[in-house]
């Protein structure tokens, strides 16, 4: 479908749209000035300026200038109205000439053949055409979530596993005991027992059953014996060992994922992993029970619905959208949300072309939205923008759970430095916690803030370790070149002969091994 009559079903550049983009342009005189006269139109005057600039004159006389031979003028082709609209799109889309509003408005003036709704169905074609690929839906499900699945499925995998056997080392325990154990072990970082290997949970294996047995006989209920400490203490290393195995595949998932789009963030493609893992843990109903029901209202009239839902969360590890879908069926009024305006295509590509140039509160004012949808938006899709570069005093305190006084603190004392952007470098948190690991509250951290400071702690402990070799070499070839120069200075010269660049290795190595005392 073509661009004429204003009523196409798809804003893509068809053959048709030579009737109305062509009409009057022919090769002769009065055809190249119509032709010069609209590209003036589709470029009006700046304000205030009473000439267009010498480069965009640079450009009309390249375009209009003779053509020797075969070689037909620019201006007489269809593709090249087709590729000045878009452009003209473009720099709407920019805010390089004008709003979004006007740019369509000088393109209908030209043309008005052209509606008004195709032209906006167009922007959004040509903006989408020139997002990166990770910003579309269709890529991260084709391309890195089975990735990503395969690193979910191998870690759902060995959980199970690890309460299986420890059903069968403590047959008393309930699996919903077991499971909650093994959730509260996977959030807890600080504090935790001492690794226990698998090895020496399966030779422990006979003792922990026979443990496990006495705890069940002295339990007053013989059907559970999960309040019993011992117990716990026999579990848990099978528990540990399979939660630490589950986590290095999803850690695996994610490196792999990295390592093939090098432009993707790591905290966006945790936040996709850790979706999959929801939905993946959500294939079948949840057993909701009448007292789950009866805690998720008590709650909600107590606290409201945030703090209800939180609450069945933290106590099921389900996700969030499902315990909401529950409150909904039990009738629970649910807190009032304001209307979402819904991103197009224009607008995530102005905001992607101008993180680099731009704040959040300029890119909000000129898409006429708050910071805090800016903010979502780029955090959600994972752009890796100049203003995502370091982390806000705001930021780290909700991901360390620490005090904001606390941080401008660290950062009066040096020990934090911020860019010139005012967000704390990376590079600078790293060695910051490095150095400080006291300052790490681990039991408050989650699973996937857990990964991210042990990634940081590694990074950091690899860079000094290499720094530290580095040193050391340079110290032994100044060494080495000192013992030199002395030996040189006190008329000393070695009795080898000296070895022929072009010489065989073999042949080398065998004088080298005739020349020494051995």
């Amino acid at each position: 479908m073509g661009a004429r009559h204003g009523a196409q079903s798809s804003a893509v550049w068809t053959s048709d749209s030579a009737v109305v983009l062509l009409d009057g342009i022919e090769a002769n005189e009065h055809g190249k000035g119509l032709a010069e006269a609209r590209l003036r139109a589709l470029h009006p005057l700046p304000e205030g300026r009473d000439h267009h600039s010498t480069d965009f004159e640079k450009r009309l006389r390249k375009i209009f200038e003779k053509h020797s031979g075969d070689r037909v003028p620019p201006w007489l082709a269809l593709e090249f109205w087709q590729q000045e609209i878009d452009n003209v799109l473009i720099q709407g889309i920019l805010g390089r000439s004008g709003s979004k509003s006007s740019a369509i408005d000088r393109i209908h003036a030209v043309w008005p053949e052209i509606s008004a709704a195709w032209l906006r169905d167009r922007m959004e074609e040509v903006a989408r055409a020139g997002l990166p690929r990770w910003v579309q839906t269709e890529f991260w499900a084709t391309e890195v979530d089975p990735i990503l699945l395969i690193g979910v499925d191998r870690a759902t995998r060995f959980r199970r596993e690890a309460v299986d056997k420890a059903l069968r080392a403590c047959p008393g325990l309930q699996i919903g005991a077991v499971w909650r154990r093994l959730r509260a072990l996977r959030n807890r970082r600080n504090g935790e027992p001492e690794a226990v290997s698998f090895a020496d949970s399966l030779v422990n294996l006979t003792g922990v059953a026979r443990e496990a047995r006495s705890a069940v006989e002295e339990t007053s209920t013989s059907a559970d014996c999960s309040n019993d400490r011992r117990v716990w203490q026999s579990v848990d290393p099978i528990l540990l060992e399979g939660i630490r195995k589950a986590n290095q595949c999803e850690r695996e998932a994610v490196g792999k994922a990295l390592r093939a789009f090098s432009e993707l963030r790591t905290a966006a493609i945790w936040a996709r992993l850790r979706r999959l893992r929801y939905k993946q843990g959500t294939g079948g109903p949840l057993p909701w029970t009448d007292e789950l029901d009866e805690r998720l209202v008590r709650v909600h009239r107590e606290a409201g619905l945030s703090a209800s839902v939180s609450d069945i969360q933290n106590l099921t590890g389900w996700p969030r959208r499902a315990i909401l879908r529950r409150a909904h069926k039990l009738g629970l009024p649910t807190e009032p949300v304001g209307d979402r305006q819904r991103w197009t295509m224009a607008e995530l590509r102005f905001a992607i072309e101008s993180v680099n140039h731009l704040t959040v509160r300029e890119i909000a004012d000129e898409l006429e939205r708050s910071e805090k949808a800016v903010w979502n938006m780029v955090g959600h899709r994972g752009i890796p923008a100049g203003f995502q570069d370091g982390y806000t005093v705001r930021e780290l305190s909700a991901k360390l759970h620490v005090r904001r006084p606390s941080i401008r603190t660290w950062i009066k004392a040096g020990l934090l430095h911020k860019k010139r952007n005012g967000r704390i470098a990376e590079d600078s948190l790293q060695s910051f916690l490095h150095s400080h690991p006291e300052r790490i509250n681990w039991p408050l951290l989650d699973e996937d803030t857990t990964f991210w400071v042990s990634d940081l702690l590694e990074a950091e402990k690899a860079r000094v370790n290499e720094a530290g070799t580095r040193t050391r070499a340079n110290s032994r070839s100044s060494e080495g070149t000192q013992a030199a120069e002395a030996s040189t200075s006190d008329g000393n010269s070695s009795s080898t002969p000296e070895a022929d660049p072009c010489e065989d290795p073999v042949s080398h190595n065998s004088r080298a091994r005739g020349a020494s005392p051995q």
